[in-house]
């Protein structure tokens, strides 16, 4: 159900007090205070965000306190009064929300934090604190899709073959979705528990952000994730 301007994703997690929210381009969700201004609207604290410098690494940590933290693409929490924020212009928004245990996280996935293991790492965090990521469920939020992601011959080599496809006019098409479902599948999250959204960032001009479609100028969207406390 779309909220002038965001869409409520919690519907795709089965932990009960779990708030997932996902903003489009019409709404002004732009900077420290427009990210402030989505939390409010969707019924989040907006003093309680975490809000990562994304850098497309492949860095991911637990967080014990909100506010910005530098360097970091995926940022998790234990916490129910803190909530988890990324901005994404055709980059893969990845929602990770424990079944029962108030853990969940968000991670900005695009081609390089895909390719150096961010998916794997992710994984390895939930582990290190003895979490059976077989207990999770994952949605991976709009983002680019096959049909308008392209690469050339000097980056195609990064990728698995089994994702990408060779196009006539030497390019190479790759689904980005499928390699990130493939790697969560092999760290241990199941494959009833993953959902991917259709929806391409690029294609839909209208309700989306798309750097490979607009460069520097393009805007960003905003996921958040936190629990209900009321």
């Amino acid at each position: 159900m779309n909220h002038q301007g965001w869409v409520n994703l919690s519907h795709h997690f089965s932990h009960p007090k779990i708030q997932a929210v996902f903003s489009d381009k019409t709404f002004p969700a732009q900077g420290w205070e427009g990210r402030k201004n989505l939390a409010i609207h969707s019924g989040f604290d907006p003093d309680s965000l975490i809000v990562p410098k994304q850098t497309h690494s492949k860095n991911v940590s637990f967080q014990e306190k909100a506010g910005r933290v530098l360097d970091m693409d995926g940022v998790f929490s234990m916490n129910p009064h803190w909530v988890c924020s990324i901005q994404v212009a055709d980059c893969m928004p990845i929602y990770f929300v424990h079944q029962s245990k108030d853990i969940f996280g968000l991670v900005h996935a695009g081609w390089r934090g895909l390719v150096n293991g961010i998916l794997f790492e992710s994984a390895k965090l939930l582990e290190e604190i003895g979490v059976s990521n077989s207990n999770m469920d994952v949605l991976i939020g709009p983002s680019i899709q096959d049909c308008c992601f392209e690469v050339s011959d000097d980056v195609v080599a990064q990728f698995d073959q089994q994702f990408v496809e060779e196009k006539e006019n030497g390019k190479y098409r790759i689904v980005l979705q499928k390699m990130a479902f493939s790697q969560l599948m092999n760290s241990g999250f199941k494959n009833e528990y993953i959902n991917i959204m259709p929806d391409c960032t690029f294609c839909d001009s209208e309700k989306y952000h798309s750097y490979r479609r607009n460069g520097k100028k393009a805007g960003r969207m905003i996921g958040l994730l936190g629990m209900k406390l009321n």
